[in-house]
């Protein structure tokens, strides 16, 4: 019996760990460490440990965050590599994406009415409407001229790179707004938010396709928090909070210690 092919597979077997053995890092997430072997640039977040500022060189930093101790940046694969040695350096993690569809119109019988679905009057006849409560949604942006909208978005910022608007190409965001705080103008008070009293942060994290990035939401949340955000709204898909993405459960948790509310979504799906 010939045991040739079985000893070469398993030679090369071993010769591969030992190569991936030799360039991977603790530091490094699993996800830069797929990137890295295929592409010059990845992009990261990167982050430090407490009190402490490792340096730079010539890295291209987007955002350096005070919220968690870190920055996100596009790094060449040796940079990455330069910062995981670095004792300052506590994590290396993939600047992952995220994204929302499109609102999809109900086709046929009544639409759903979330407050409804909830029970909402029950609380306003406590008078409890949401009003001096402002509450951030880091979506997709808002239609400020949507009549349920209108006088309710007291701040916005857009994160998005190449597209300079707040506007809400999408349609997400606009539904976000409106299902938590809208008036109900439209409908003649049918569709009313759950909190029609409270107001609004328009803070656009999607682009026109769909899609973000965990370092924009974490740069939103900031700014939310600065802006005097007591609600944050992230109806993101891709956004695994506790599971994945270190940096932005990290952020989320930092929102919390501050005393806001952190409203992530679970799914559509039940």
């Amino acid at each position: 019996m010939r045991r040739e092919p079985l000893v070469f597979a398993l030679a090369a077997a071993l010769l591969l760990s030992m190569q991936f053995a030799h360039t991977e890092s603790p530091k490094i997430d699993p996800a830069v460490e797929r990137m890295m072997s295929s592409s010059d640039l990845v992009p990261v977040i990167v982050i430090f440990r407490d009190g402490c500022s490792p340096d730079l060189g010539g890295i291209n930093v987007r955002y350096r965050y005070h919220l968690i101790n870190g920055i996100s940046a596009i790094c060449e694969r040796d940079e990455i590599k330069r910062l995981a040695e670095d004792d300052g350096v506590e994590g290396i993690y993939l600047d992952g994406d995220v994204s929302v569809t499109a609102p999809v119109s109900s086709q046929g019988g009544d639409s759903v009415c979330p407050s409804e679905m909830v029970d909402a009057e029950r609380v306003w006849a406590e008078g409890i409407d949401g009003s001096g409560v402002i509450v951030a949604i880091i979506d997709s942006g808002i239609d400020k001229n949507h009549p349920d909208l209108v006088g309710k978005i007291i701040g916005e910022r857009n994160f998005v790179e190449g597209e300079d608007t707040t506007e809400d190409l999408v349609g997400h965001g606009t539904l976000c707004a409106g299902i938590i705080a809208g008036s109900g103008k439209a409908s003649g008070g049918r569709y009313r938010g759950i909190a029609p009293g409270a107001l609004l942060l328009n803070v656009r994290v999607i682009g026109s396709d769909g899609n973000g990035k965990v370092s924009d939401i974490i740069a939103g949340i900031e700014w939310s928090l600065d802006n005097g955000a007591r609600v944050l709204s992230l109806s993101l898909a891709g956004l695994n909070l506790g599971e994945t993405n270190p940096p932005v459960t990290m952020a989320a948790d930092k929102a919390m210690d501050a005393g806001a509310v952190v409203c992530v979504a679970a799914g559509n799906n039940g």
